[in-house]
């Protein structure tokens, strides 16, 4: 299948989805309901203490929690709730058989410091470096940590529930993330007759 192109003979993108989750809520509609209705997502932090902090305010999502904390679960789920919205507006293949790669834009990617102090106190000593790090480490008693704050989990994991071809591509170009993915998609398109999720 060749991707239709426009008349500089650029492949023609669409979106044929959308997925969202911001603080006024989950979903299209639920955002648009609340945003029409001159609702305000942005709000006093309450995730962690504020006290002494120039900045009090933010636009959070208070409403999705995840056990055990941490940005890179939390960022898990709100990318899951995301991309079941967008593939279910989409119309193309179903839950567990998309019939494209994923090309995903994600934040950087670092082991927080609840399970940073969880490994330093099993090193027993606070003089330590790289290879205690290492030797506690070893044996897989902290591999979930490994599985968990791997740059590409939340892509894998995606690709793994909704069935998407390929290998997953995680993509962390600052601002420029989601644009970079539409750029692989739509590459991707051209030159394999696929289509992008």
């Amino acid at each position: 299948m060749t991707a239709p192109r426009d008349k500089f003979g650029r492949p023609i993108v669409v979106v044929t989805g959308m997925g969202v989750v911001t603080s006024l809520g989950a979903g299209k509609e639920d955002n648009w309901t609340r945003l029409t209705a001159g609702e305000c997502g942005i709000r006093t932090v309450t995730r962690f203490p504020i006290d002494g902090l120039k900045t009090t305010m933010a636009g959070t999502v208070d409403f999705i929690t995840v056990d055990p904390s941490s940005s890179t679960g939390l960022t898990e789920r709100l990318a899951d709730i995301a991309t079941e919205e967008a593939l279910g507006q989409s119309g193309i293949g179903g839950k567990g058989d998309f019939p494209g790669p994923l090309f995903l834009a994600v934040a950087p990617v670092e082991v927080e410091w609840p399970q940073r102090i969880e490994i330093g106190q099993a090193v027993g000593k606070t003089d330590f470096d790289v290879t205690d790090f290492l030797a506690v480490s070893g044996g897989g008693k902290f591999a979930k940590y490994h599985h968990r704050f791997m740059f590409g989990s939340i892509a894998g994991y995606l690709a793994e529930k909704f069935g998407t071809k390929g290998s997953p591509i995680s993509l962390s170009t600052a601002c420029a993330s989601g644009a970079t993915a539409i750029q692989l998609g739509a590459c991707s398109t051209h030159s394999r007759g696929t289509r992008p999720s």
